[in-house]
């Protein structure tokens, strides 16, 4: 097994992006709070997938041809079978917002009001990458805060069930890279398949997935060219 994978602590998915984590934000049925933050935060290892439960709306979205909110509603319907939070992200502006220095009020300002930082939804969805992360927060996915500048050095595909990259070794270490969960994006396909009543959607959204991802992590500078890219099993 490559080195710094570990089992996963988390059911809430998160992004491929190797920065930690440097605060997490939900809502407790009443109004947003900080769930997490600081080191408790840069812990938490749940399953990596491009856009973390935003990849599944736009695999939806591109194979299905389903509308934005019939995507996020699926994505719901099947995160809750498998017992799966529902996540996306934003970033501190690169490092320029000291999130551990704010109070909790204005870490939840922060993570509500805020919308960038996730290099996937502009990818996938261009200008209007914000107004999905918008869209997400607006029902209440759970929001985790990035923090600092990419300086992934290598990307890998992990076929490990269960296991993950811990990000915040990566960085400790100066080995920070992205990384995709392969098996656990399976098993979100396999359900979303069965919604569908088509058999054969999981292994096209698989190969959907994989492709993207060598696409999105040469656009970020993880890699110079696909190839490049580790297989862990």
């Amino acid at each position: 097994m490559a080195k710094n994978f570990v089992p996963q602590n988390s059911q809430y998915p998160r992004c491929v992006d190797g920065r930690v984590a440097a605060a997490f934000v939900e809502w407790d049925g009443v109004q947003w709070r900080v769930s997490k933050k600081g080191e408790a935060a840069a812990k938490e290892v749940g399953p990596q997938f491009l856009g973390a439960s935003l990849l599944f709306v736009k695999v939806l979205e591109e194979l299905a041809g389903k509308s934005r909110q019939d995507a996020m509603r699926m994505v719901e319907q099947a995160s809750e079978r498998l017992g799966w939070g529902l996540q996306i992200h934003i970033d501190n502006h690169h490092g320029e917002i000291d999130v551990e220095s704010l109070s909790e009020a204005e870490v939840v300002e922060f993570a509500t009001s805020h919308h960038v930082g996730c290099g996937f939804a502009k990818y996938a969805w261009g200008e209007a990458g914000d107004e999905l992360i918008a869209a997400a927060k607006e029902r209440h996915w759970r929001i985790q805060v990035l923090d600092g500048h990419h300086e992934e050095k290598g990307a890998v595909i992990n076929y490990r069930l269960n296991y993950t990259f811990n990000t915040a070794m990566g960085v400790f270490e100066q080995q920070s890279r992205f990384n995709t969960d392969y098996s656990d994006a399976e098993k979100m396909f396999g359900v979303l398949g069965e919604m569908l009543k088509d058999s054969s959607f999981a292994d096209k959204a698989l190969s959907w997935m994989v492709e993207t991802y060598r696409a999105v992590v040469v656009a970020l500078k993880g890699v110079e060219t696909p190839d490049q890219i580790e297989i862990n099993e």
